[in-house]
């Protein structure tokens, strides 16, 4: 098995992984950024190319699960497949909803909405 630099073995991950998750709430910044740095680019790149999302959503998909993941995420269990498991569904959501709302605005005529830039705007007051 192959290492990368300045990476350190994947046991080593794991293990720096467990108790992180295991102690989340008193975790120090140093092991957060750790377990941040190990899978933040491999998540992005599966939401990107196994998802077709842009970078950029697919970089705030990755950040909402590291949200959830600071509430939500066992220390008996594998974080790795939990966080690929939450950024599937999150893209799976974030799929639905972009074609939910394309769908409506094409139903809807608000084409020209969305084609000046508007339809943030209506989206937003929505939410309000």
């Amino acid at each position: 098995m192959s290492e990368h630099p300045g990476q350190g073995s994947q046991a080593a991950r794991r293990a720096r992984s467990r108790r992180v998750v295991g102690s989340a709430s008193g975790a120090s910044w140093a092991a957060l950024e750790d377990f941040h740095r190990d899978f933040f680019l491999p998540l992005v790149w599966r939401a990107t190319y196994r998802h077709g999302l842009s970078k950029e959503d697919a970089r705030d998909i990755v950040q909402d699960a590291f949200v959830l993941a600071i509430t939500e995420l066992r220390a008996d269990g594998n974080p790795r497949a939990w966080l690929n498991q939450v950024v599937d569904n999150l893209c799976a959501n974030h799929r639905r909803k972009e074609s939910r709302r394309t769908h409506l605005v094409s139903r809807w005529g608000l084409g020209d909405l969305a084609a000046e830039g508007l339809w943030e705007d209506v989206t937003e007051q929505d939410r309000e």
